[in-house]
């Protein structure tokens, strides 16, 4: 399970279409450390930067200045096999042609795998999740829910060290999405992995968290726990707070 170091990133987006060096500053000068196993929340309203944080890791966005270091080691010198990390995205991303089991199965058949460690893996996962039964089906055949608890069984069947989760139940009904977050969270922290859970909603954040960053307009504003957070006095945290007050906040 690695630890996390963002060292001072600076992420710019430049516009092609003018010729001129001109750029919008997605992160800016951020840096935070994740601890080992760990399940952190980084909160922020749309658009300030936390998707693009989630990128940088994997190294789908290259970054301007600083470094990304998986346990001390910058990521430039780590292939995406030393990094051990998987990502679950708010669309899912689900192969569409593939079944159920396919989809689960995919990242072991890459790694390898023999056909009798996939099919125990897979079933395992698939009992966890509750997907037992939709194993044989395709993606347009299961419902919201169904299809983030694929992705998730596809991301942690792996056994990674570091799980990314992109506001995974942003596409649930609000009435399912109390039991998919304990259900994620759960089966996040026995991976013992290394987690970072982006999210808009102040009480997701406050229902998952170990540890919470929040991200303004590409800077890191706020970083503690969540006694911490109800506490701060800071702008935006109060804000974010105050944008939750119609919804239910969850004991902990």
């Amino acid at each position: 399970m690695p630890s996390l170091d963002i060292d001072n990133i600076k992420v710019i987006y430049h516009n092609k279409r003018i010729k001129k060096d001109v750029g919008i500053v997605a992160l800016d000068n951020l840096s935070a450390h994740f601890e080992n196993g760990t399940f952190n929340v980084v909160l922020g309203y749309s658009g300030c930067g936390k998707t693009t944080l989630l990128k940088t890791i994997i190294g789908l966005i290259p970054i301007s200045e600083g470094k990304i270091l998986f346990d001390g080691v910058d990521s430039d010198y780590l292939s995406m096999d030393d990094k051990r990390l998987s990502f679950v995205s708010q669309e899912y991303v689900l192969y569409p042609s593939m079944t159920v089991f396919d989809n689960i199965a995919f990242p072991l058949k890459t790694k390898g795998c023999s056909r009798q460690e996939i099919i125990e893996s897979v079933y395992k996962i698939a009992d966890e999740l509750n997907l037992r039964a939709c194993l044989s089906r395709k993606p347009r055949d299961l419902s919201g829910g169904q299809q983030q608890r694929v992705a998730l069984a596809r991301a942690i069947v792996k056994k990674p060290s570091l799980i990314l989760l992109d506001e995974p139940l942003s596409n649930i009904d609000h009435k399912f999405r109390i039991e998919e977050r304990e259900r994620l969270k759960r089966l996040v922290k026995e991976t013992q992995a290394t987690s970072i859970y982006v999210t808009h909603d102040f009480n997701e954040a406050l229902a998952l968290a170990d540890r919470i960053y929040v991200i303004d307009k590409g800077k890191l504003v706020f970083e503690g726990s969540v006694k911490e957070l109800l506490k701060s006095s800071n702008e935006v945290v109060l804000s974010l707070k105050e944008s939750s007050k119609d919804e239910i906040l969850f004991k902990r």
